[in-house]
């Protein structure tokens, strides 16, 4: 691999994920990214360097935009398997929480009080 060839590779995946510099560099910041949107750009344009720590923030800003963009793309399936392993703990846990009910506000859990006259 070139040492040009990540950046290349960060600007096709940025192109991919259908995202300009300006959302790239949102999703980058939100990661703890430090650089500014001009050193993002400069970065992806090959003109200035960026830290390999901070190519590293930028990789999966950009990962996860790539999968944010492939889940869109999806075709849902008209039913599950039944008993579909995976999902099968997700859907006891939201039976559970709808058979309990609501949630007892703290009004509700504390015993009346009692006056005496």
């Amino acid at each position: 691999m070139t040492s040009d060839e990540p950046r290349r590779r960060m600007d096709a995946a940025r192109v991919r994920a259908e995202l300009t510099v300006q959302d790239l560099w949102l999703r980058y910041v939100a990661l703890g990214g430090t650089g500014d949107a001009f050193d993002l750009d400069g970065y992806l344009q090959g003109l200035v360097p960026l830290e390999t720590f901070q190519q590293d923030i930028l990789a999966q800003a950009l990962n996860e935009a790539l999968e944010d963009s492939y889940r869109a793309y999806r075709v849902p399936l008209s039913s599950l398997p039944p008993g579909d392993a995976v999902d099968e703990p997700l859907r006891r846990f939201v039976d559970d929480l709808l058979d309990r009910g609501p949630p007892a506000s703290p009004e509700q859990s504390e015993p009346p009080a009692h006056h005496s006259e």
